[in-house]
């Protein structure tokens, strides 16, 4: 597949030579909410990546190279490890290591994701920080439940309404307005205020 429409300038010649060296084909598909993108070992002649086709460019790079590590390590292991153990991170951090620089990444990317690399995550969603700075190079802006204020309503995509009440730890206690229900919402929830 073509991914040059996806992909910053001067990734192409690499991950290309990936997708032969590792015999994986990617399929750009609708996205998916739950992730970015998955990895599917070769029932037949290639491995498949299926990534989301609404990831900036920058998202886009960093998820199809997690994705091609975990095929790289399929063909060295296949299930004999963990699918985000240590050979895993290793091999992601190899795989990243080269594109770590401006010529690929703006200045508050790089930065960020230098210091997600540190100790890969299995999802970079899990990364605040790093989900944050990527959400900003996004066609379609987004606003996010850590953006708004205690007290202030919103909707989100189901159409239901409700009323963020206060931040706990890490998550975001909030009421629905028709039934009184409390929920707990990720800083990253998106959100749409009324």
């Amino acid at each position: 597949m073509n991914l040059s429409s996806f992909l910053t300038h001067g990734t192409i010649k690499k991950i290309n030579s990936w997708e032969e060296e590792f015999n994986v084909k990617e399929i750009v598909s609708s996205p998916s909410k739950s992730r970015m993108g998955v990895f599917i070992p070769k029932r037949h002649d290639n491995h498949v990546i299926r990534i989301n086709n609404n990831l900036n460019k920058y998202a886009f790079l960093i998820t199809l190279i997690h994705e091609i590590a975990h095929a790289c390590i399929w063909e060295r292991y296949g299930r004999r490890v963990n699918p985000h153990g240590e050979e895993w991170k290793d091999q992601y951090k190899e795989m990243m290591l080269p594109f770590l620089n401006p010529e690929f990444f703006p200045e508050d990317v790089l930065r960020s994701l230098s210091n997600h690399m540190i100790n890969p995550r299995a999802s970079s969603v899990r990364d605040l920080e790093l989900s944050m700075i990527l959400k900003k190079y996004d066609k379609h802006k987004s606003t996010f439940i850590s953006e708004i204020n205690d007290g202030d309503e919103f909707y989100i995509d189901n159409g239901k309404r409700f009323v963020r009440m206060e931040k706990l730890r890490k998550n975001y206690q909030c009421k629905e307005i028709s039934t009184g229900k409390l929920y707990r919402f990720s800083p990253l929830a998106e959100v749409k205020l009324i």
